[in-house]
């Protein structure tokens, strides 16, 4: 049987994911959240300490099957390709783009989100574990030795959420979430746009 902690932490997010979806996380408050959990709004800090940690744990919860696939990418470096493997993990990470764009929106607009951010050469969650991964593809030889992998693991990020928001191509119509032209994406970071010499 679950803590009464654990009870109140899964209601508080429970209650965040619905309220976004009625309101949008712009007008989601901690006091709306707060109230519509039947807890008082400090009870809410005590779980989360911030507005963003709640909201970044309710985006993940709801794609939990993602995040649990992300949590093993460090460990597939050295297995198939690297292009192969990159692209397997922002077509997993494109399945997030529903929840994770509003959320990126709500940041650049939103004060108590927008000054929340990771301690440098910390990324959490999916974004730390692509750059253990590209890490541990580095001590493997197989990407550059001089390439910082927390930059490197933000930019993929940035690629993937540009391309989301401006689509290369018409969506896939037997996979709808699909998000078309990952691979080709990656293959440009990987080799780079310069020409090559002869």
């Amino acid at each position: 049987m679950a803590s009464r902690g654990t009870a109140t932490r899964t209601k508080l997010v429970d209650t965040t994911i619905r309220l976004v979806g009625e309101l949008g996380y712009a007008k989601t408050t901690t006091r709306a959240i707060a109230q519509a959990a039947g807890v008082a709004e400090g009870t809410l800090y005590r779980h989360f300490p911030d507005k963003a940690a709640l909201f970044a744990e309710a985006v993940l919860q709801q794609n939990q099957h993602v995040v649990d696939w992300i949590e093993t990418l460090p460990a597939r470096a050295g297995t198939a390709t690297v292009k192969a493997n990159l692209t397997d993990c922002l077509t997993h990470l494109a399945a997030l783009r529903a929840d994770i764009l509003p959320l990126e929106l709500a940041v650049l607009t939103d004060p108590e989100l927008a000054r929340v951010a990771p301690p440098p050469g910390a990324l959490p969650g999916p974004p730390g574990r692509l750059a253990e991964y590209l890490r541990a593809e580095q001590g493997l030889g197989r990407l550059r030795a001089d390439a910082d992998p927390e930059h490197s693991a933000v930019v993929l990020l940035a690629l993937l959420f540009g391309m989301a928001m401006n689509p290369p191509g018409p969506p896939d119509r037997h996979a709808p979430t699909a998000l078309p032209g990952i691979a080709d994406a990656v293959d440009i970071v990987l080799k780079g746009l310069e020409p090559r010499t002869p």
